[in-house]
């Protein structure tokens, strides 16, 4: 074994590959049972492995293949036709195989495990006979092995021990190993001959240790730091400038290069999806058909495996929880089969990759439901809840909303994991559902790793790195006001951009560099988004790749530096606010900013994309809306593109003038409306405090009091008319009913006493 090791391994290496390919062909087969091409390709890769296997002295793996390829014999040769039967069968062998591979890998040895049973019942599906295949020509049709064979095959399946004594398979004899350009056996008739083509393309290609690929994009990492240390030097030598331009331009090419050597298409990952939905289906009794769309995304090797496991457990249940049975499914209207999509894209220098079905969607009632018996939440914080936050609950340890535990899953151990998981390589999830509709679950994930371009920003006397896929554009705050400015509620801002409100977050506050409380009107607003998340981080400035610091409106080469990611210690990891650091080119060591949990600690809401509107949905639920709660409970909503601002006012100053109820902001008054009054109804409390939501200056630059401001959010359904006063009609917004003010009678009221 050790002799041989490094012929082993590759041998263990194409092995595997050729095991990944008799799924996919298997697959294939079962949709098409007539077609030869496929089948002799089955028969070809399980003879590689037998003669491989012989080469090597593996008698039981050889054994086992040579049961499957009398099978495979049978079925090729027109005496038997492929049914479920023999393809569960034959997916057997496949596992089998794969599991004494595994076990060589591990230990050197193909294992204790017992595969007589198997062996005995490939040859006896391999013994019957199909009345109703066509029997082929006698020229053509290859004698039956002799029954001494097929016993020494089963016995040969058997566990290795001395007192036994094991016959091996026959050699093929006449199909002889050949080395491989790499020096390991392979079978040369089972690829149809040493083609010259075959043999170009193997010499064309090396197999590299991914530790040694590692060790050279670390290497390239510190190349970048010294380049990056090189381009903050400021001379005016022409030499010392040129070879400057030199060493970065080799210096980036080589990084890229680097890079490219450890990206793999996720097809690594998606080939081994149909077999699993395969016996999933299988299992639970449902028909799936499964579509797979940008299998060729590249993507780092090291998160390709990291996603493996995360991936499949979303596949087990949309598999067993999402998709209906077919009888269901009828019953609803829908197909019988249902549709599992699988499907990996690139996005704003991230790859994102989808998993949804066309199934039976959340209930978010049964989730709200489990949450407040959990004690996750309280049933009142419960009730006013919207859908997308509700289902965050599902990533909550030990939540499931199965009716029964099954073998595949409802133990509750699942989605926590798969989150935790996905976010330890710096990736995100989220999950939309339309009861009735289906689920889909969206994973982004880094390209890699290790270098990524950032937008370095400072803020007092602190540098800090923000990924450069999170950021949108840069706002710059003028002191003039002549520009977007901060506005709304003192522990709410909010800036207005192209239409839409997004949360502000002064970075300098927020993590203690400065303890003023005063909205500052100068710095630069870098707008970023995460996942269904937008925020606006208020900073002094950006630093350029070169060291200056610099504003701007708009991200541009010169404002991005190439960073570096090195680990940083539990003491601030656990903090949730940063996933990494980097060192500049002047030495310093930068934070990068954790955006995720960075929204998670400001308690940014989701935002609710247009697209997932319900698709019944008209030009009613096109617009977003301002969603409040009024003073005595009741769920209303404004529409967006009506309200100018958020103020806070305290109830004493309050001023009651020309019969009127008026505020005063700075020289100019806003006559008020309470959001309970306009509606009929009355406040249970009188809270020291007023929200105000001030409406545009065609409406008389009126504002309505409202007790909270509760989101922002998409309809989901068409405008509902009532005739109630003051009520435009009721919305679906965040999954609950809510009443749309009617804005042309919020005409000013007579004065009360505040």
């Amino acid at each position: 074994m050790s002799d041989n090791r490094e012929f082993i391994e590759e041998f263990l290496v194409e092995s595997s590959e050729n095991l990944d390919q008799l799924d996919k062909d298997l697959l294939a087969l079962e949709a098409d049972p007539a077609d030869q091409q496929r089948l002799a390709s089955v028969f070809r890769t399980v003879h590689t492995i037998k003669g491989n296997s012989g080469f090597f002295g593996f008698s039981k793996l050889g054994a086992l293949a040579h049961s499957g390829e009398h099978l495979l014999g049978r079925l090729r040769d027109g005496r038997l036709t492929l049914d479920d039967r023999i393809a569960g069968t034959l997916y057997s062998m496949v596992d089998a195989v794969r599991s004494i591979l595994g076990s060589i890998e591990s230990t050197g040895t193909e294992g204790d495990k017992d595969y007589r049973d198997l062996a005995r019942t490939l040859a006896a599906a391999a013994a019957e006979t199909d009345t109703l295949a066509p029997v082929p020509p006698p020229s053509v049709v290859a004698p039956p092995p002799a029954e001494p064979v097929v016993e020494a095959a089963v016995a040969a399946a058997a566990p290795v021990r001395p007192e036994v004594s094991v016959v091996p398979p026959p050699p093929a004899a006449a199909e002889p190993l050949v080395p491989s350009a790499t020096g390991s056996p392979r079978a040369g008739a089972a690829s149809g001959g040493t083609a010259p083509a075959t043999l170009a393309a193997t010499e064309s290609t090396v197999r590299v240790d991914v530790d040694l690929l590692a060790s050279i994009l670390d290497l390239v990492g510190e190349l970048v730091l010294a380049r990056n240390q090189l381009r903050s030097i400021d001379s005016d030598d022409p030499a010392v400038q040129a070879v400057a331009q030199r060493i970065n331009t080799v210096t980036s090419a080589l990084q890229e290069t680097a890079v490219k050597t450890r990206m793999q298409p996720v097809e690594h990952v998606f080939n081994r999806f149909p077999r699993t939905v395969r016996d999933l289906a299988v299992s639970c009794g449902k028909e799936v058909q499964l579509v797979i769309e940008g299998a060729d995304t590249e993507l780092d090797r090291t998160l390709i495996e990291s996603i493996r496991d995360p991936l499949t457990h979303l596949i087990r249940n949309a598999v067993d929880h999402g998709i209906e049975p077919p009888d269901v499914r009828v019953t609803r209207g829908k197909s019988r089969a249902g549709r599992l999509a699988l499907r990996a894209f690139n996005e704003s220098g991230r790859v994102t990759i989808e998993v949804s079905d066309d199934g039976g969607g959340i209930a978010f009632e049964v989730v709200r439901e489990k949450a407040v018996a959990r004690g996750l939440v309280s049933a009142a914080e419960a009730a006013t809840m919207p859908a997308e936050r509700v289902l965050q609950f599902i990533f909550e340890p030990g939540f499931s909303t199965a009716a029964a535990v099954t073998s595949v899953s409802g133990r509750g151990v699942g989605m926590d994991v798969v989150r935790t998981n996905i976010e330890a390589i710096g990736g995100t999830i989220d999950i939309r559902s339309t009861p009735g509709l289906g689920t889909t679950v969206r994973v982004h994930v880094p390209l890699t790793l290790a270098i990524m371009p950032a937008l370095v920003v400072r803020c007092g006397s602190e540098r800090f790195a923000i990924p450069q896929s999170a950021v949108g554009e840069l706002v710059p705050l003028k002191a003039d006001r002549t520009g977007p400015r901060v506005e709304g509620l003192a522990e709410a801002p909010v800036m207005r951009v192209r239409g839409r409100l997004v949360p502000i977050v002064y970075l300098d506050q927020f993590l203690g560099i400065r303890t003023t409380t005063a909205c500052r009107e100068e710095g630069t607003v870098v707008l970023a988004r995460v996942d269904d998340r937008e925020l606006g981080i208020v900073v002094d400035g950006m630093q350029s790749a070169s060291g200056r610091l610099r504003r701007g409106e708009f991200v541009d080469a010169a404002s991005l530096s190439t960073i570096v990611i090195k680990p940083i210690g539990s003491l601030l990891s656990g903090l949730g606010l940063y996933s990494g650091a980097t060192v500049l080119g002047d030495g310093g060591v930068v934070l990068i900013l954790d955006l995720r949990g960075l929204l998670r600690a400001a308690n940014i809401p989701p935002m609710i994309r247009e697209s997932q509107a319900a698709p019944e949905a008209t030009a009613d639920s096109a617009e977003r809306y301002l969603v409040c709660g009024t003073a005595s409970g009741r769920r209303v909503a404004v529409p967006l593109g009506e309200v100018v601002r958020l103020e806070q006012h305290r109830r004493d100053a309050i001023e009651s003038a020309g019969g009127r109820r008026v505020v005063r902001r700075g020289d100019l008054f806003t006559t008020l409306c309470d959001a309970d009054e306009l509606v009929g109804g009355h406040a249970t409390s009188q809270p020291a405090t007023l929200n105000v939501v001030v409406l545009g200056d065609h409406r008389g630059g009126v504002g309505i009091t409202v007790g909270s401001i509760v989101d922002v959010l998409a309809a989901e359904s068409r405008l509902h008319p009532v005739d109630t006063h003051g009520v435009a009609g009721i919305l679906s917004l965040g999954g609950m009913a809510t009443e749309l003010l009617d804005l042309d009678a919020a005409a000013p009221v007579e004065a009360a006493a505040p």
